[in-house]
């Protein structure tokens, strides 16, 4: 029993792990930047993107103006065998 749920485990790893031939962290914040929200994001700043890995890739695109108490944020979620959006995540004031 164990060896079978072992070999689960093992299958869905494999399956789930990021391909070979995974997009570089640039091809990854070009398709935040060209969704509808990113688009209105970058218009009004000018945010650095930091790109994780993990079972999907997330580039957050975090920003905190001057003399603002709070963060304006911009993040998309990407499934890295498709290269497709699975989930956009904005709170910012668009200007």
């Amino acid at each position: 029993m164990f060896a079978g749920l072992l070999a689960i485990f093992v299958i869905a790893f494999l399956y789930l792990r990021p391909p070979e031939g995974a997009l570089s962290d640039a091809e990854y914040v070009a398709i935040a930047k060209a969704t509808p929200q990113g688009q209105l994001f970058f218009d009004a700043y000018d945010a650095p993107c930091e790109v994780t890995r993990v079972w999907t890739v997330q580039v957050n695109c975090d920003y905190l103006p001057t003399g603002a108490t709070a963060t304006e944020k911009f993040r998309v979620h990407i499934d890295p065998r498709t290269n497709t959006i699975i989930e956009v995540e904005a709170q910012f004031t668009p200007r």
